[in-house]
C-alpha cells in the first residue's frame, strides 16, 4: 500500500502556516500605519503604509478592502487595548481607594500617551465611523465607581468631574492644547484628582 504524498496532518500544517503568515502580515500593516501616524503623518496613504510594512499595495488591499477599513481596524484594536487596561487587576497591595486611584492615573497616562498619535489623527476620525464607544465609556465609569468610597461616588457632580479628568479628552487638552510634557500632564491630572477628592 503506497503512502499518501499529502496527508491530513500536512494539510493542517500548511493551513496553519498560511494563517500565521496572514495574521503576521496584517499585524505588520497595522503597525506600519501607526508608526507613520506617530511620526506626524495623520492620514497615511495605502502606498505609504505598504512601503513602511514592506509589502505591496496589492497585498495591503487583500487584507483590507479599502483604506477606511484599515483605519477602522486600528480604532477597534485601540478600543480593545483600552478595555484591557480598564480590566487589569490592581498591582498595589492595598484596598485603599486613594492608592488605587493613583494607579488608575498612571495606567491611563501610559495608555493615553500610546493612543495620542492615533486619537488626534484624521485617520482616527475616519476609522471611528460606525464604531460605538459607549460600552468603553461605561466600563471606564464603572471602574471608577468601584474604586471610590460611597460618600464620593454618590456625589454626582464630583463623580462627573473625576471621570472627565480621567478621560482621554482631558489628556489631549493637556498634551496638545496646553503643550505640556507627558510628565507634567500626569502631574496635573494627579493634582486635579487630589484637589477634587479632598474638597469633597
Amino acid at each position: 500500500m503506497s503512502t499518501p504524498i499529502f496527508d491530513a496532518a500536512d494539510h493542517k500544517n500548511a493551513t496553519d502556516g498560511r494563517l500565521e503568515r496572514t495574521v503576521a502580515t496584517r499585524r505588520a500593516i497595522l503597525l506600519a500605519a501607526r508608526e507613520l501616524m506617530v511620526h506626524g503623518n495623520s492620514q497615511p496613504t495605502a502606498k505609504a503604509i505598504a512601503d513602511q510594512a514592506g509589502v505591496t499595495t496589492r497585498t495591503l488591499f487583500r487584507h483590507f478592502r479599502e483604506i477606511d477599513e484599515l483605519y477602522s481596524s486600528l480604532v477597534k484594536e485601540a478600543v480593545l487595548n483600552i478595555n484591557a487596561v480598564m480590566d487589569e487587576p490592581f498591582q498595589v497591595d492595598t484596598t485603599n481607594w486613594s492608592d488605587q486611584l493613583d494607579e488608575v492615573v498612571n495606567r491611563r497616562a501610559r495608555l493615553y500617551e500610546f493612543l495620542l498619535p492615533l486619537y488626534v489623527s484624521s485617520a482616527w476620525l475616519r476609522g471611528m465611523q460606525g464604531i460605538d464607544l459607549r460600552h468603553s465609556i461605561q466600563r471606564r465609569r464603572r471602574r471608577l465607581n468601584e474604586i471610590l468610597p460611597p460618600q464620593l461616588s454618590s456625589n454626582k457632580d464630583l463623580f462627573e468631574a473625576l471621570d472627565a479628568t480621567l478621560s482621554i479628552e482631558f489628556w489631549v487638552s493637556l498634551r496638545r492644547g496646553q503643550h505640556l510634557s507627558t510628565k507634567r500632564a500626569k502631574l496635573v491630572v494627579q493634582h486635579t484628582i487630589r484637589a477634587l477628592t479632598q474638597s469633597a
